[in-house]
């Protein structure tokens, strides 16, 4: 992996994690918020919320280098890219609390 993905990446994580914590605190919760860690396979980064997948980052040299996707399932991502790691927004333009946005 190059550096400059890799410090591309820690911003997107570190955005990912600031947006969830805002959200905790706007809604008023008073428990532990779910930690974030994430996995990094042949392709993708797996990016994880306590038990579940939060979204995918494609990390293969080409046509889709840096997109942020949606998690399908556990281990497969969704189909049409939510933005990517390179871009203005570092990936976040469509990121929510919960994930990133359906695609309309």
């Amino acid at each position: 992996m190059k550096p400059e993905f890799m410090e591309k990446f820690e911003k997107f994580f570190e955005g990912c994690d600031n947006i969830s914590g805002v959200a905790h605190e706007r809604n008023g919760f008073t428990f532990p918020r779910d930690k974030f860690s994430y996995k990094v396979g042949r392709r993708y980064i797996k990016v994880i919320q306590g038990y579940s997948v939060h979204s995918f980052v494609d990390m293969k040299e080409g046509v889709g280098y840096g997109n942020v996707l949606k998690a399908a399932g556990a281990n497969k991502p969704a189909k049409g890219s939510r933005g990517n790691i390179f871009d203005v927004n570092n990936g976040l333009g469509r990121m929510g609390e919960y994930g990133p946005a359906y695609n309309r």
